[in-house]
């Protein structure tokens, strides 16, 4: 199945891929910096730097854990 974006293509992909930080402001008003995030336990990614969580649909989640056995 072809994914709807390259990262979301990435991500199905690629196991190890942890997509930019989707934050171009952190909460203290400067640039994140757009780190690589982390994979927290529910399939989202997470900002090491500013906290800022990936909002990806429950389908796409299902499926990426299930493809990569999460």
């Amino acid at each position: 199945m072809k994914e709807t974006s390259i990262v979301r293509q990435n991500i199905m992909d690629d196991k190890n891929y942890r997509p930019y930080c989707g934050n171009a402001i952190s909460e203290v008003g400067s640039p994140c910096y757009l780190p690589r995030t982390e994979l927290r336990t529910d399939g989202q990614f997470i900002c090491p730097n500013c906290k800022w969580i990936s909002n990806f649909e429950p389908d796409f989640i299902k499926r990426y854990k299930e493809k990569h056995n999460i």
